[in-house]
């Protein structure tokens, strides 16, 4: 009776062994997120979208949420910025991400891509191509101006400049 039970000890035991997963990542310098940025630059934005979104439909609904401190209403997700601006994702077209101060539409960013590394456009108001992003994980993104130099580099909720002074900070 001991050997079948240390012969069902060891199979339970060793199954978590066996199903057991490698994972490994890409680590990114400046340089190989700037290449990877600029590859395939998409730079134009429909103006469709533009004149969609010029005022904040839900802009006071949204400021209560902030007042509340909520990110997440039913339709969309709130992200605020320290300088007075938010951002709004809504879930039905997560690709598009818009940017306002008091209601009105100060940028637009369009993703690229589904998994890591993914690309974002940032385009001002009138439709030029602001700057690029690179997102290479959930909570890390590089941001480049168009003619290639580092603007910024987000880790976490802090963005850095290129001295890494804590420049912005979102919640």
């Amino acid at each position: 009776m001991k050997k079948v039970i240390y012969a069902i000890l060891i199979m339970i035991l060793s199954v978590p062994l066996s199903g057991y997963t490698v994972k490994g990542g890409v680590t990114y310098t400046v340089e190989t997120a700037r290449k990877e940025a600029f590859a395939d630059v998409e730079y134009t934005l429909p103006k469709s979208i533009i004149n969609a979104h010029k005022t904040d439909p839900n802009y006071k609904d949204n400021m209560k949420a902030k007042a509340n401190g909520v990110n997440r209403l039913k339709d969309r997700r709130l992200v605020f910025f320290d300088d007075g601006t938010y951002g709004v994702i809504y879930y039905d077209n997560p690709n598009y991400a818009y940017y306002y101060e008091n209601g009105k539409l100060e940028a637009i960013d369009k993703n690229v891509g589904t998994f890591f590394p993914i690309k974002t456009y940032r385009f001002i108001k009138n439709g030029e191509l602001e700057q690029i992003i690179l997102n290479v994980a959930p909570k890390e993104s590089y941001m480049f101006e168009l003619d290639g130099r580092l603007r910024s580099h987000w880790i976490g909720n802090k963005c850095y400049d290129l001295n890494g002074k804590v420049v912005a900070r979102r919640y």
